[in-house]
Parts: structure tokens; C-alpha cells; sequence
């Protein structure tokens, strides 16, 4: 040891010897002293051994010419002082190379040539910066000369609260066109007859902070759209709706709200801009303190009605799963997929998909007579077991692709797939005629020609409500409803809707006595029925409306089937079967 501090006194005076009469007097000048937070655990108390609390890290700049042989860091506010030397309140030293200068408990005399910095380490941040702090670090010289810098840190608790308050929309991202119609043209929250495009949004904000508005951009090329919640301006609604299904606009359309909220977000997209490939969407967020959130909206799961099915025809891909047979095997022919989504609850037990054109049929059933098809998660994860069978949990909306091998009339569809649960119950889903069916679809508004109507729900059930009773008034009659989920698609007015059992008797929507009881209707919670029951539904696109029914008797039984009567206000009859 005595050698090396000869040695390093002899390359220091060397250093001076060069230097001429008027530099015999160059020193260490320490220039600054900044702290660089607390998130790593890099030491314990008195040792290099990291103890798992995180420790307070700070940097030294020095200049000059000359030799360290200790340093120190003092809090002045609390006179707390940390050095080389203390094994008690022990500062770790490194260098710029990352070396630790006082492994040994003694800081190794370390000289310095025009400049040099030094990380500077003490133990248990929060402990030592328990409030807000002035620092002052002391490096002694060679020659017992002292050079000194300071800095101000505010508490670690107190940074680490602060950092915890920022504000910041988490989530933005694209869900899709709804069933929902609650944004139109104008500034104020009102049905329009076409269905509203969906985004789903996640703020969070610290107390005392608010939103006052938001604004929605849509771009594609020289197309552009906005929405927002500003009173007064030319760009139409947008409507926020929280978890609760509470409105959040006001009358006139603004916005006042704080905290961790969750909530959709509905804009009317007629134009249908946003449903086109390659738009780019994006949120802008005015908070209370007049600073301005923005997010680039991302692609979420597809907004899917309770208990139903969508289904995408995407015709045929790059890849090659399974051939003609019950095999995951390749037969060096691209594989058809479509694209499922499901909103539901229960464990999927059995996926069937069919060309409706031809009749073709792929299913995931051990032993059946159809072709295998593979249900894979959108990153390609296969979910069938060995035999082909599945058995998928889910609660909520789940998106599939399914593929299968077309041995014939590929692309040719409409596609139905069938989702069977291990309750028995079935979900189905049609898909557009064929994959650039469906894109000409998302890219215009439906018309006359796509009128559909179809029941979501397997068999009638009963619900927590009683709005209808044996007749055709509305109101309680002290006995709970039982229920049905339909889908219409199309675009037109329903001006009535007849539901019949097997014996012709049942339920409508028509303001004559009959012998029929009142078939009531509900979009969300809105009752839509008229004083005298009739109804007047407003489609353009799709709409999930759910029947109400007092029971005859035959809708709780084990079997039995059910044909919806639709008329259109044109005329148009569509009809529908339900057996279970």
C-alpha cells in the first residue's frame, strides 16, 4: 500500500513538474453534484451487498489536476453525513468505468487529470431523504485540501407519490362498429337509425384533476373526421358512456369527470371512415389545469353483443394446417380461415363451421364424418387437443380464427359457424357471402337486401324484470318475464313483430286484442314499446333487441320451438325459427 502512494505521488508531481511557475497552484475544482433518483437496490448498510430497498444514487463532477482520497455526502437537513471511510453510514464510490474505489472500507487514492465523475451510493433512499433535502458532497484531496458541490432532492416518498398521480389516458383503442346507437349528426345524445363505431378508453387521473372534453381524429390519406364534447362546435358527438352505463356528457355535450374511469366511447361514423383498412385514429384529452392528453388508438377485440357470435370470412391464407381428414396435417393446400368472435361465458366444447352454398362441413368432433377444423388464438396458438376435441374457457369477448381445408367452391360461402358450450347451449354466427363480400360491406351501409333477423339466445330464459303481462297492456303483473335476444340486420323500419308457439298462439306487438299477449322490447334498458304495444324499430346495420314474454307455459319446457314473424314497414316479411 505504502509503495502505491509513493508511486502515485511521484506521477502527481511529475504532472506539476511539466507545468510551468504560474500553474503550481492547480487543484480539483468539484463542478456539480446531481442526483439521479432511487430505483435500483445497489448496496446494504455498511456493504456492497444489496440489502432490497432501493438506494439513493448521485453524481459528482470534478475538474483539475490532482488526487481524491475520500469523498463524503452530507444531508444538510437532516445532518445525516455518509462517507468512504464510515462502515456505519457508508457512501459507495465508483468510477466512470463502473469500479467500485472502496471495496476494502477505504477509499483507494484516485488522481485526476482535467476532469472525472464519480457515482456516489448510500443505502435505503427513503430513509435517508425522508423529506425534502439539501446534499453537499466533499471530496478531500491529497493534500487535505477540500472542494465541495450541492444539490436540493425532494423526498423520495414524496417523489415517488408524485410520480404515482400522473395523469394519463392507459388505454385507446378501436372496437369496432356497435350495436349501439346513442351519437348522431348533431351536439346532443340521440339515436340516428345507424349504428354507432366503438372505442373503449382508460383514464386515469390524480385528485383535483378533471376532464373538461375530449376530441377524436380519424385520417386516411386526404379523408379526415373529427368528433368531440365541445359545446358549440361544428364537429359532431362524441359520447362517453362509464362501466355503469351512465352517460357522461351533459346536456349541452361537455365533459366534467376525475378518477380511475373506465368508459366507451361512441361516435357516429357515417361517412364510414373509420371502418375503412389503414385509418388511423386518435384521442386528444383537455384536463382541468389546461395541459392535453393524446393517444394513438390501437385494435382491440370486436364490440360483440352478450351471447352472440360475429363471424368474418377471410378466405384463403398463407398457411397449411390440415388437409381432407381428421389429421393436423399438410396437404400443400392454403388453409380457408374465418375470423370469430364470441361474447360469452362458459367452456367451449365444440366448434363446427359450414359453407352454406355446398353444404361442406368442418367441425372439431372426434369421429365425425367432416373434415378437422383448428381453432388458433390471433397469434396462431393452436387450442385443439391431440384428438382435434376443445375445450376453451371464456368470460367475455374472445376472438378466434378457425381454419379449414376447401377441397371445392372456395370462397363461395355465406359461412356459418356453430359454437356449442358444455351446457348444451349454441351460439351461431353467418358470415357475408364471400371475403370481399365482407370487406364491400364494412366499407358501405347496409341496404334492403341484407335483412336478417335471428335469435341470439339458445332457448327463452327468465329475468329479474316483469314488464308484460297475460295481455296485451304493459306493466307488472307480479310474475317475471322470460326472455329472448334477437339480431336484426339490414336497413328499414320494423313496424311489428309476431312470436308463435307450436299450437299458432303467443305474443305480439300489435295494438289489437287478438287472443295474443303483449310481446314486449327492449334495446339495452329502454323499453320500446308504445302505450298500446306497438313498436316502431329503427335499423341500419345491426341492432340486438331483447323480447319479453309472460309464460304459457311452453317456454320453460324441455323442448320446443318458437317462429318470430318480422314485417318491415315496407312490407317485407322476414321470418325465423327457434327449436331447442
Amino acid at each position: 500500500m505504502r509503495r502505491s502512494i509513493i508511486l502515485l505521488t511521484a506521477v502527481i508531481a511529475a504532472i506539476f513538474s511539466v507545468c510551468t511557475a504560474s500553474y503550481a497552484d492547480v487543484t480539483l475544482k468539484a463542478e456539480s453534484l446531481v442526483f439521479n433518483g432511487a430505483n435500483e437496490d445497489l448496496m446494504g448498510a455498511g456493504t456492497a451487498t444489496p440489502d432490497g430497498k432501493p438506494d439513493a444514487v448521485f453524481t459528482l463532477t470534478v475538474t483539475g489536476a490532482q488526487a481524491i482520497r475520500e469523498i463524503s455526502l452530507k444531508n444538510d437537513t437532516t445532518g445525516v453525513v455518509w462517507s468512504t471511510s464510515d462502515t456505519k453510514n457508508l457512501l459507495l464510490v465508483k468510477n466512470s468505468k463502473g469500479e467500485t474505489l472502496n471495496k476494502t472500507g477505504r477509499m483507494t487514492i484516485t488522481p485526476v487529470i482535467l476532469a472525472a465523475q464519480f457515482t456516489l451510493i448510500i443505502n435505503d433512499a427513503a430513509g435517508a431523504i425522508p423529506k425534502d433535502s439539501d446534499f453537499t458532497a466533499t471530496a478531500t484531496l491529497i493534500d487535505k485540501a477540500e472542494t465541495g458541490a450541492a444539490t436540493s432532492v425532494k423526498a423520495v416518498g414524496a417523489a415517488k407519490a408524485e410520480e404515482s398521480k400522473k395523469d394519463e389516458v392507459s388505454l385507446f383503442e378501436s372496437r369496432g362498429l356497435s350495436e349501439q346507437d346513442f351519437a348522431g349528426e348533431k351536439k346532443s345524445v340521440g339515436a340516428n337509425g345507424r349504428n354507432d363505431y366503438r372505442f373503449d378508453a382508460h383514464f386515469k387521473l390524480s385528485q383535483g384533476v378533471q376532464v373538461k372534453g375530449i376530441k377524436i381524429v380519424a385520417e386516411n390519406g386526404a379523408q379526415r373526421t373529427e368528433w368531440d364534447t365541445v359545446p358549440g362546435s361544428k364537429a359532431p358527438l362524441a359520447v362517453v358512456i362509464d362501466e355503469s352505463s351512465n352517460i357522461l356528457n351533459k346536456t349541452d355535450g361537455s365533459l366534467s369527470f376525475g378518477g380511475d374511469v373506465r368508459a366507451m366511447v361512441f361516435v357516429d361514423d357515417k361517412q364510414g371512415l373509420l371502418e375503412k383498412p389503414k385509418t388511423a385514429a386518435k384521442i386528444m384529452v383537455t384536463l382541468s389545469d389546461g395541459r392535453m392528453l393524446e393517444m394513438k388508438a390501437t385494435e382491440g377485440k370486436k364490440a360483440v353483443a352478450a351471447d352472440s357470435v360475429e363471424v368474418e370470412y377471410k378466405g384463403a391464407s398463407k398457411y397449411d394446417f390440415v388437409g381432407q381428414s381428421k389429421k393436423f396435417e399438410s396437404n400443400m393446400n392454403p388453409d380457408s380461415f374465418v375470423k370469430v368472435s364470441v361474447n360469452a361465458k362458459g367452456r367451449i366444447t365444440g366448434v363446427r363451421v359450414a359453407n352454406l352454398k355446398n353444404n361442406q362441413l368442418w367441425d372439431t368432433v372426434p369421429g365425425s364424418k367432416s373434415y378437422l377444423a383448428v381453432v388458433l388464438t390471433p397469434e396462431g396458438k393452436r387450442l385443439n387437443k391431440a384428438d382435434g376435441s376443445v375445450a376453451i374457457d371464456i368470460n367475455g369477448t374472445e376472438e378466434f380464427h378457425i381454419a379449414f381445408d376447401e377441397d371445392k367452391d372456395q370462397n363461395t360461402g355465406p359461412y356459418k359457424t356453430t359454437i356449442v358450450f358444455d351446457d348444451g347451449r349454441l351460439l351461431e354466427g353467418v358470415s357475408a357471402k364471400t371475403a370481399s363480400a365482407a370487406k364491400d360491406k364494412n366499407e358501405s351501409a347496409v341496404s334492403k337486401a341484407d335483412r336478417s333477423v335471428v335469435f341470439v339466445s339458445a332457448k327463452p330464459a327468465s329475468v329479474a324484470v316483469d314488464l308484460v303481462g297475460k295481455n296485451k297492456k304493459k306493466g307488472a303483473n307480479g310474475a317475471k318475464d322470460m326472455a329472448l335476444t334477437v339480431k336484426a340486420t339490414g336497413k328499414g323500419v320494423i313496424k311489428a313483430m309476431v312470436l308463435a308457439d307450436s299450437s299458432g298462439a303467443g305474443w305480439d306487438t300489435l295494438a289489437s286484442n287478438n287472443g295474443r299477449w303483449l310481446l314486449g322490447v327492449r334495446e339495452g334498458n329502454k323499453f320500446l314499446n308504445a302505450a298500446n304495444g306497438t313498436v316502431k324499430l329503427s335499423v341500419n346495420g345491426t341492432k340486438s333487441y331483447q323480447l319479453l314474454m309472460q309464460n304459457n307455459g311452453k317456454l320453460n319446457a324441455k323442448t320446443g320451438k318458437l317462429l318470430l314473424t318480422v314485417t318491415w314497414g315496407d312490407g317485407e316479411v322476414t321470418e325465423t325459427e327457434l327449436k331447442w
